[in-house]
Order: structure tokens, then sequence, then C-alpha cells
């Protein structure tokens, strides 16, 4: 039952974070991608996970940006969401798809072999 809930409110959170992220004028959270987000067991953190499409080294510029807007997006999603408490939001960079293209040239340079 726990697990399901806590499926529930990250899927919800991630939503809201998205949305919120795409209503800043900011240019650093330019194609930014919210990608999942994993809930403690007792809903007072949320670890956000985000991937910016195109360019690796924006990494850190767009993740200054979202530690600095990090209370005002939870702030604004606050108002939107029906919990006692609104966990706190901790951004972290997704490298899943900077593994899996990794993972790609080794078996391609294994194939060329």
């Amino acid at each position: 039952m726990a697990s399901r809930r806590m499926h529930r409110v990250a899927e919800q959170l991630r939503e809201l974070v998205a949305t919120e992220i795409l209503r800043f004028s900011d240019q650093r959270l330019s194609l930014v991608t919210v990608t999942f987000v994993k809930m403690t067991s007792d809903l007072k953190e949320a670890k956000v996970y985000w991937n910016v499409y195109g360019d690796v080294s924006r990494q850190a510029e767009v993740d200054a940006a979202l530690k600095e807007l990090s209370s005002t997006i939870r702030k604004n999603i606050s108002k939107k969401v029906s919990l006692r408490f609104l966990p706190k939001l901790k951004f972290f960079y997704d490298n899943t798809l900077d593994t899996l293209e990794e993972v790609n040239r080794i078996m391609e340079k294994i194939e060329s072999e």
C-alpha cells in the first residue's frame, strides 16, 4: 500500500515540477526534462532526477539554476498538491542516457573488431 502511494505521489510531483520548470523564463532551464522522482518511505524528501537535451556541458549551470529556484518551485507546487507535508525537493542529474550512449559505443567497438 505504501509503495503504491509513494509511486503516485512521485509521479504527481514529477508532473508538477516539470510544469513549474517550463513556467520559468530562465534560459538555463531550456530543454530540461524531469525524468523521474524517487520518494523516501516517509514522503518527507523527493529526489528529482533531470536531464538536459543536447549539450552535456550545461549540466553545471542547470544544476545551479535548479538549486537556486528549488524553494520557489516547492512553494508553487504546494498550492497544487494535497499533502499534509510537501516533501523537500533535491535535484540530481540523471546520467542514464549518458551511460546508455557509452554502452552503445563500447558495443559498436566490439562489433567492429
